[in-house]
């Protein structure tokens, strides 16, 4: 039988008016199975790229407090609520809503949640790959209650097929895969599904993009698909924030 365990991004944003955020840990919380964990990022020279301002020693204090916070009431048998203990952090630091999964195998969620959010941390060859992550989109638009098609085929604008990869109830999801690819070739699909998105009714388009590189974002190609995408009105997202668009919806 599949029991429930929520979990709780923390993330890092120097300031909210500009949005931008990175990922620094997350809050597993299995009471079924008395379990809570809080994992945090390894990679810290990737907080320093991003704020370059930004006191490395305090977040790994502020980390590790954390992590004594959460795990030491499983030692103490003490409560714990991570609704109301991710309330405590709302500044610059500030965990997201928790979510709900289902599981069989603790290990197995607690991991491949982890490797969705943190796939920098892991080799290469450890990364999730474009199946995995949308795997991991539809398990959690579904295990948050929420209906999920997958691979749907649906009429166009001149009744041409379009196929999505993900339909939900307010977006229609096409997955962009930059991995291993020669992004010049890719500019033309980038125009295509602009086009989709521009003449499209019912459901907005949404474009999740994904790479285990992160030299794409430097790519020129990469950046002139972004403009064409973006320009066309479609919501252009990663898949972190595809994730934490859905949790929020």
């Amino acid at each position: 039988m599949e029991k429930i365990m929520k979990y709780s991004v923390l993330r890092y944003s120097p300031t909210i008016i500009s949005g931008e955020q990175i990922n620094l840990g997350i809050i597993f919380d299995a009471p079924a199975d008395n379990y809570r964990e809080f994992r945090y990022t390894k990679k810290f020279n990737r907080l320093t790229s991003f704020d370059d301002e930004i006191d490395i020693n305090i977040v790994k204090a502020l980390m590790r407090n954390i992590k004594e916070d959460v795990e030491g009431t499983v030692m103490s048998s003490g409560v714990f609520d991570i609704e109301e203990y991710v309330k405590f952090f709302i500044n610059d630091f500030h965990f997201e809503k928790p979510k709900k999964i289902l599981y069989d195998d603790i290990r197995e969620v607690t991991e491949s949640v982890n490797k969705t959010y943190f796939r920098f941390d892991y080799d290469k060859k450890d990364r999730p790959t474009g199946a995995d992550d949308k795997r991991m989109f539809a398990r959690l638009i579904r295990d948050s209650g929420k209906s999920v098609q997958l691979n749907q085929k649906v009429s166009g604008k001149f009744d041409e097929i379009i196929t999505y990869d993900l339909i939900t109830n307010d977006y229609k999801v096409k997955f962009f895969d930059f991995d291993n690819k020669d992004l010049s070739k890719s500019i033309n699909t980038a125009k295509t599904w602009a086009w989709n998105g521009a003449h499209n009714s019912g459901k907005d388009v949404l474009i999740v993009y994904r790479y285990d590189d992160k030299e794409v974002e430097n790519d020129v190609h990469f950046k002139s698909i972004m403009r064409i995408l973006q320009e066309s009105g479609i919501k252009v997202v990663d898949v972190e924030n595809g994730l934490k668009l859905f949790q929020e919806n």
